[in-house]
């Protein structure tokens, strides 16, 4: 996806001509840089809470039975409700949802967070359990039984994971969610067409808004119910890293009406806190720059009582179990495989002084398939060096691998991105 490059600016020259009086001057007004940079924190960490305090007043809560004392590492059930309830009939029509009675639960997820780190653990809709009344069959009609604490006590029984909050979304919540964030960006081997989920998509990559979204994830003739998951995994990783990114956090206004979306698209318990939402928005934000962070209860198809079904194979099964329920998958997370170039927003910074080497990099950069997010100066340097976002090491690894020169690579609380600084050694 190709992103307008801004000019390069050019560091300001201050000469012969701050000494004297004027060098006082300046160093008079570097004294209060201090009292500035702390009512600058002020002022981000007031609207930080303020945004936090916004989408936690949106959230629909409901008593949700099951849920276990909130632990370390946090359980988090989430869900995505296929209930047409509340639907109007423009609604059903623009989300082509039809008109199913009852309700179903489309994704179940568990996601289980500790240390800012993520995973997510999915359950096939069409898995085969005895659900919390004693009935087998498929765990998506749990909830129909007897509502959402039905769920989570089949899910507790099937796995052992202690889940101790719990979040639905329902069908105008996602695609709320995705319009306020900008949309997400997915790239399609093919194109995709299916009247019954309302879609009609090109291959290549494009920028998907809310309907659109809502068809990818729940289309189901173009793959089985595994491919499904998987396909869904990607989306909410997609979404996840279009909410974290700095055009969504830099930007006020797109900041608050994301963060009420998002608020306003779901259902949780009323124990749900303040605190247990920043825990799994820093989960989400891991999400979003990890390597590989999903899972799905390892299943096999079968048939029962003439019903297609998904049948838990169960040695597998228990030792993923056993690893979401200690948190132990958690330092798994981030250790595999590297990003793809199209899924890395990098900054690109001049410090080598040669008019123009920025633009001509951060260009080379966007064929490779990167996003470039910035481009800009920084103070002149020799050497090259990548500056990334604690946990990303893997990402700069693969930013470092489309430059000519051997750059050096160094954890940065304050990079948003990958920043690739050129030194005079990439001049050449």
């Amino acid at each position: 996806m190709s992103t307008r490059l801004p000019q390069e600016v050019e560091e300001e020259d201050f000469g012969p001509a701050m000494s004297g009086r004027g060098g006082r001057r300046l160093r008079g007004r570097a004294s209060s840089v201090p009292k500035m940079l702390l009512g600058v924190v002020l002022i981000l960490v007031l609207f930080v809470l303020a945004v936090a305090l916004y989408a936690n007043a949106q959230i629909n809560r409901i008593r949700v039975g099951g849920l276990a004392e909130p632990s370390r590492p946090l359980h988090v059930l989430v869900t995505g409700s296929d209930s047409r309830a509340g639907l109007s009939a423009e609604d059903r029509r623009e989300l082509t949802t039809g008109g199913a009675e009852g309700e179903r639960t489309d994704t179940i997820f568990i996601m289980t967070i500790a240390d800012g780190k993520a995973a997510l653990l999915a359950f096939p809709r069409d898995l085969y359990v005895t659900r919390c009344d004693g009935s087998e069959g498929r765990i998506n009609a749990a909830t129909g039984i007897q509502g959402p604490g039905c769920l989570v006590r089949t899910v507790r029984a099937l796995s052992g994971i202690p889940v101790s909050q719990y979040m639905q979304i329902d069908f105008l919540g996602f695609r709320d969610l995705v319009d306020a964030a900008g949309g997400v960006d997915v790239c399609l081997d093919a194109p995709i067409a299916d009247v019954d989920a309302g879609i009609d998509l090109p291959a290549g990559c494009q920028t998907l808004g809310g309907a659109d979204a809502l068809g990818y994830v729940r289309v189901r003739k173009i793959d089985d119910d595994l491919q499904r998951i998987q396909r869904q995994q990607q989306f909410v990783k997609a979404l996840a890293k279009k909410i974290a990114a700095p055009s969504t956090f830099l930007n006020p206004l797109r900041l608050f009406s994301t963060a009420g979306a998002g608020g306003s698209a779901l259902t949780a318990n009323e124990g749900l806190g303040l605190l247990d939402l920043a825990r799994i928005a820093w989960g989400v934000r891991g999400i979003a720059s990890a390597g590989p962070t999903a899972y799905t209860v390892p299943a096999t198809p079968a048939s029962v009582g003439g019903a297609s079904v998904l049948v838990p194979v169960e040695d597998e099964a228990a030792q993923l179990f056993r690893r979401f329920r200690s948190g132990a998958v958690l330092d798994e997370v981030g250790a595999a495989a590297a990003p793809a170039p199209e899924e890395i927003d990098v900054a690109v910074r001049n410090a080598a002084g040669v008019d123009g080497l920025a633009t001509t990099t951060a260009t080379t950069f966007e064929e490779a398939g990167f996003t470039v997010v910035e481009v800009g100066n920084a103070g002149q340097r020799a050497d090259t060096v990548i500056l990334y976002p604690p946990g990303q090491e893997a990402t700069a690894q693969v930013v470092a691998s489309e430059l000519t020169v051997d750059a050096t690579l160094e954890e940065s609380a304050e990079a948003a991105v990958p920043t690739v600084v050129l030194g005079s050694d990439a001049a050449g």
